[in-house]
């Protein structure tokens, strides 16, 4: 497995979608950024060094017992969690990039969904080792009641943080 450091983290990982289908691509005229409007797109396979963007990362010094570490505003934020928790946006959603960050460890899965956005996914953790997940979407409407609901199967671990 790969191993970076907090600060690559983010930057290490080309934004998936944790949740449903929006990512980067890669094109002849560089990465998209937050700034240009499209639609989502699926993430384009490409050959490189760095991990497929919806990649499993073992991070050294990721833990579940601490929120993992975000390079945005965090708006919601848990950690050391057993089951399932509703973790409410703290001043909701608002239009632009959402960042989640998602550590796990445990054999089994972590369901996490944005009701307010129509987004799910289902992370695979691992026995001994903490999986890192990190992805970012485009917000197109401020939803000021959301909130991210994280779900872990029995035996499971897991800490997010979302940010903006």
């Amino acid at each position: 497995m790969i191993t970076i450091t907090h600060a690559a983290t983010a930057a290490a990982i080309c934004a998936a979608v944790l949740l449903t289908g929006t990512a980067c691509t890669s094109s002849d005229d560089g990465p998209k950024t937050s700034a240009e409007k499209s639609a989502p797109v699926s993430p384009t396979p490409t050959a490189s060094d760095e991990p497929a963007a919806d990649a499993v990362q073992h991070v050294d010094g990721e833990s579940v017992t601490e929120a993992p570490k975000i390079d945005r505003k965090t708006i919601a934020s848990f950690a050391n969690a057993w089951s399932g928790r509703t973790i409410p946006f703290e001043g909701g959603l608002r239009k632009g990039r959402l960042g989640i960050a998602l550590n796990c460890e445990g054999k089994g899965t972590v369901k996490v969904e944005v009701p307010a956005l129509g987004m799910t996914s289902v992370e695979e953790c691992a026995d001994g080792k903490v999986a890192t997940i990190y992805s970012e979407t485009e917000v197109s409407a401020a939803a000021p009641d959301a909130y991210v609901q994280v779900t872990g199967t029995s035996g499971v671990r897991w800490s997010v943080s979302a940010g903006q």
